[in-house]
């Protein structure tokens, strides 16, 4: 009899729960591109299908691994057919969804958060994605059995939109998919705990319907938690920029002011005011950096929320520099810092790469954009003296221009760009650097494009109400006409789009030499650049400036790099109409060369026929595991004979007697005897007993007996294999012949004894292990047969 569990309704119902969980908790990527509808109804239709597929199989108890693969090429299938519109995979169409995948991992590399309409759709990597996770939810929760566990998938899934944009996903989405995940849990716990024991006399049903309470009560907890799980956070303080008071050590928060209307501000007086001086035996210093903007809302730049503890005081060594490998070269250099009283700032001027730092307790550094922060509020740079040690790097252009994406690297409020972000910028940013194939190469146009080639000129007066909100930086875009501020904030944003990591920098440009030798900035050296950042460069500036302002490009960004050669082919593939060219210059014509003489995909044939050498094997690995176990039992004695014969009885689909003596065994093994038949004469429903198949039970008492001398005897005789494997073999075919075709199959190709079911111990101690005891008597040898039996 079927227990609940592999019943077809339950199978459809438990996959329709898990394909719903999984589905919603895709929902939470509708932050990621406009449009998403056209993932999220085909996602629902392929899991409807990919679901059933599984619940299927899982019915009729196929193995595991052909229940995977089953699904595994259909859903791929069906996300074939999405995309290209047909489901055959033939060489053409393998091509068309290979170039719309490339063509949506390019532009959610080149594009932020939202990725808006106009563009190559990323559709294809979120159905696959969420098709992915649909499959995953269904093995774990369903095939494996293990909801909890399918819990961290839908938890990756549900974060992922949380890491990309750095926003939270919707409160309701939340109940939603807690609610299917605990429905989940529930339903396979009650049919776990269902198959501990029988049900009383008169009591039928699973463990949910005769314990109705139970289900009551976990209803309850469930809702509990989960608003709890809600409730709690929005209650929990963590969003104020008050400065809590207290004397203890742990983390306080500080309140920031905004750098970008100071510098507004001081850049339109008309006085040239000296605020500080600087000494040191190096270079002289340059792009003395006040603050970091990181987070830019649609309406402004900001440093963002600040929490920086007091054990990040001023007063050290800092952390090593951000992303920079140790073969960049550098040079350290001390510097001394004189603040006059004019210069009242919450923040405190170093160098953008700096490793130590002498200031006072009443200053902090923050680890992610290393630029140091009052802690009070009525703590200024003002009349202060303080030093620290800056870092001058020898960035490589060529290091920066091979670098992979660096948006992983970094906080997710690098790479935010707002929603309500003008689409005309996002064309413009695309428009501009269309045939630069690197991210390097792209923030080299777009600083050439500010300085030179955009037509754009630097004057303070003639913007007198400029901001840096996103209409702001439109008008600045067509204008062309704007100050530092605008153009820094400008070239951020448009990095961002581009896939870029990105933030603001507001500081000093240069100094001029005062007359004691030291190094004198003054208000209106006041100044705004964008920091890039590259994997193994760290943080990189750019100045888009034009160069009237007094401005100079680092070296790095003027690097010319060999541009790639454009072979024409007679076909283009659709690949190179979507995108544009990654600079593999080496290769590019030998692969132009080798789509001329071949059309075959390998490389999609390779994988296919790899896969299909995985599946095969998986298959094949209990079916041989199962034959090794064979030869070793009839190399044996009887003791393993005896093991083959559970295990046969098991492949075959009956539940051994564990704990029952052989004699009971034997008995039980008898019932299940039937008469071998070859051919169509085989009956769909064979009769069994020990009358149907008087020389097998014959053959089962032999082996039954030879089993009890080997363990009871007072002297207990050894046999051989050899002799009894003509009885076993007898017996097995006779229980073989007790069970329909199917079982047959099924037994020789997912063995339960292998792939399935508990494990049984290996035998029962012998006489000999146990130890020398008195011999029992017929009657209480009897007893003891009919109390383990």
């Amino acid at each position: 009899m079927r227990t609940a569990w592999s019943t077809l309704p339950h199978q459809l119902r438990i996959a329709g729960i898990a394909l719903l969980a999984s589905w919603a908790t895709v929902l939470s990527w509708r932050v990621l591109t406009d449009g998403f509808a056209e993932v999220a109804i085909p996602l629902l239709m392929i899991g409807v299908v990919v679901a059933g597929t599984g619940a299927l199989g899982r019915w009729s108890r196929l193995p595991l691994p052909g229940i995977i693969a089953g699904q595994l090429v259909i859903g791929a299938l069906l996300v074939l057919g999405t995309t290209t519109g047909s489901p055959i995979p033939t060489p053409g169409n393998v091509d068309l969804f290979l170039a719309a995948l490339d063509a949506a991992l390019e532009t959610s590399r080149n594009y932020a958060a939202p990725i808006q309409l106009g563009v190559p759709p990323v559709y294809p990597l979120l159905l696959l994605g969420g098709g992915l996770v649909v499959l995953a939810v269904d093995v774990v929760a369903c095939s494996l059995r293990r909801a909890p566990v399918a819990g961290l998938v839908l938890l990756a899934a549900y974060t992922l939109p949380v890491a990309v944009t750095g926003d939270a996903v919707s409160w309701w989405l939340f109940i939603v998919v807690a609610a299917l995940f605990l429905t989940l849990v529930f339903i396979q716990h009650s049919d776990h705990v269902a198959s501990w024991g029988r049900a009383p006399e008169g009591e039928k049903g699973s463990f949910s319907v005769r314990t109705g309470a139970i289900g009551n009560t976990a209803l309850a907890l469930g809702t509990a938690s989960i608003a709890l799980a809600v409730v709690v956070p929005a209650a929990v303080p963590t969003m104020s920029m008050s400065v809590f008071e207290g004397n203890g050590p742990g983390t306080r928060e500080v309140e920031v002011k905004d750098p970008m209307v100071d510098l507004r501000r001081d850049l339109r007086r008309g006085a040239d005011v000296p605020l500080l001086w600087v000494t040191t035996p190096g270079p002289k210093p340059t792009y003395l950096r006040i603050s970091v903007l990181s987070r830019f809302s649609g309406q402004e730049w900001t440093p963002g929320d600040r929490e920086i503890p007091e054990t990040q005081a001023a007063t050290g060594a800092l952390p090593t520099l951000d992303g920079v490998g140790v073969d960049v070269d550098r040079r350290e250099f001390k510097y001394d810092v004189r603040v006059g009283p004019d210069f009242a700032s919450a923040w405190l001027p170093i160098a953008p790469q700096t490793t130590r730092i002498a200031a006072s307790t009443d200053w902090r550094y923050d680890v992610n954009t290393r630029d140091v922060i009052s802690a009070q509020d009525d703590v200024t740079t003002a009349g202060m003296t303080y030093d620290f040690t800056g870092v001058q790097l020898d960035y490589d252009a060529d290091s920066m221009n091979s670098a992979v994406s660096g948006a992983g690297s970094v906080a997710g409020i690098f790479t935010e760009v707002p929603p309500s972000l003008n689409n005309e910028i996002r064309r413009i940013a695309a428009d501009v650097t269309a045939d630069a194939p690197t991210r390097f190469q792209k923030a080299q146009v777009l600083q050439k494009w500010f300085r030179e080639d955009g037509g754009f000129r630097y004057d303070v007066d003639e913007v007198p109400s400029a901001g840096d909100g996103s209409a702001d930086l439109l008008a600045f875009l067509n204008d062309r006409v704007g100050y530092c501020e605008q153009f820094a904030a400008s070239m951020a944003i448009m990095a961002r789009v581009l896939g870029i990591p990105s933030r603001v920098a507001v500081g000093f440009l240069e100094p001029e030499r005062a007359t004691n030798g030291s190094w004198e900035f003054s208000s209106h050296d006041l100044h705004a650049w964008p920091e890039l950042y590259f994997p193994g460069s760290g943080w990189v500036k750019f100045e888009p400036t034009p160069q009237t302002r007094g401005t100079v490009a680092p070296a790095y960004s003027e690097t010319e790099f060999e541009a790639v050669p454009e072979t024409p082919t007679p076909s283009a593939s659709r690949s190179t109409e979507l995108l544009p060219e990654r600079g593999e210059t080496a290769d590019a014509e030998a692969s132009a060369a080798d789509e001329e003489t071949s059309s075959i995909p390998w490389v999609p044939v390779l994988a296919g026929l790899l896969g299909l050498a995985v599946v095969v094997l998986l298959l094949l690995t209990p079916r041989l595991v199962r034959a090794a176990r064979r030869r070793r039992h009839l190399a044996g004695g009887i003791e393993d004979l005896w093991l083959e014969l559970r295990d046969t009885a098991r492949d075959l689909g009956h539940a051994w007697p564990v704990g029952r003596s052989p004699r009971r065994a034997g008995d039980w093994l008898a019932t299940l005897l039937a008469a071998p038949v070859s051919g169509s004469d085989r009956p769909d429903r064979p009769r069994r007993g020990r009358d149907q198949a008087p020389e097998a039970a014959e053959a089962l008492d032999r082996l039954v007996l030879a089993l009890e001398r080997s363990r009871y005897a007072r002297d207990p005789e050894s046999f051989t294999a050899d002799r009894f494997v003509g009885d076993l073999e007898l017996v097995e075919k006779s229980l073989a012949a007790g069970v329909t075709p199917r079982e047959v199959r099924r037994a020789a190709w997912w063995p339960a004894s292998v792939a399935g079911g508990r494990r049984l111990p290996r035998r029962t101690r012998t006489r000999a292990e146990r130890g020398p005891t008195s011999t029992p008597d017929r009657e209480s040898t009897r007893t003891v047969d009919e109390l383990v039996g």
